[in-house]
């Protein structure tokens, strides 16, 4: 079935939907791969792709991250994370529009899935990370990870320093704060763990995307001062205290995380 087709079909099973929204049925989705989307040269009024069954890797509120082999790219949409939801693990189709601000990213207009229509809105508000074509590590110290403990004296030589992490496992856990608990993201380095501090929507899709696909962290991270956890706090729960996600290095990007 040719792609035009493909779009025929889609817009039929929307017709009524759109319809009833006041919208305007006189809408082409083309139907193609994301990276032909993406990176080709195929042309399509207003923008507009059909995506058959794209694998959402990782969704978080507004944004979603698509892999197609190695490509990695954004996608955005009021509520998408209930949106997803809403498909409920069927095959599905995604109708977007390509844009170009602040990179190449997609808004999502709708679902598709059996006889049921999703309508997507624009977001209201989305935090893109920064892109970078390579980041400078000049300000990043070389620290050897597997020296670093849960006791003071090895976290004295880290205390206000930035440095980089390769191959470290990011964990979302539950973990004893007073007398509640709390679930955190984490780095995992060799002999001891870090809460990742106050992480922004978009690191957490990202940190969500490398979890779902079992990936290793790899990017450079802050380091405050003494941390304030006790010495038997860290020494039960292996925490040596919080680290500001600096950048990450994922899906063939650097993504900058300080802005």
């Amino acid at each position: 079935m040719s792609r035009y087709i493909k779009s025929f079909l889609i817009v039929a099973l929307l017709s009524g939907f759109f319809a009833g929204c006041g919208g305007n049925v006189e809408e082409t989705y083309i139907m193609t791969s994301v990276r032909e989307a993406t990176r080709g040269d195929l042309l399509s009024p207003g923008l507009k792709y059909g995506f058959d069954n794209p694998r959402l890797i990782a969704v978080y509120k507004n944004m979603a991250l698509v892999r197609e082999g190695n490509l990695i790219e954004f996608f955005v949409g009021e509520d998408l994370e209930n949106s997803v939801e809403k498909v409920g693990g069927r095959r599905f189709v995604l109708g977007a529009r390509k844009l170009y601000n602040p990179f190449i990213h997609f808004t999502v207009d709708f679902f598709a899935a059996g006889g049921d229509s999703i309508k997507v809105y624009e977001p209201y508000n989305v935090t893109y990370p920064a892109l970078l074509a390579r980041i400078s590590t000049d300000e990043f110290e070389d620290v050897d990870i597997e020296g670093i403990t849960w006791s003071t004296p090895t976290l004295k030589d880290i205390f206000h320093t930035k440095f980089t992490v390769k191959e470290v496992k990011v964990v979302y856990e539950e973990i004893p704060v007073k007398d509640e608990t709390e679930w955190v993201y984490t780095l995992h380095l060799p002999n001891v763990h870090f809460i990742i501090d106050n992480p922004s929507d978009d690191l957490v899709l990202v940190l969500k995307a490398l979890i779902n696909e079992n990936l290793y962290f790899d990017g450079g991270v802050s380091y405050g001062g003494r941390p304030s956890e006790t010495k038997a706090y860290r020494k039960k729960t292996m925490i040596g205290g919080k680290v500001k996600i600096e950048f990450v290095k994922y899906g063939n990007k650097v993504l900058n995380f300080t802005i």
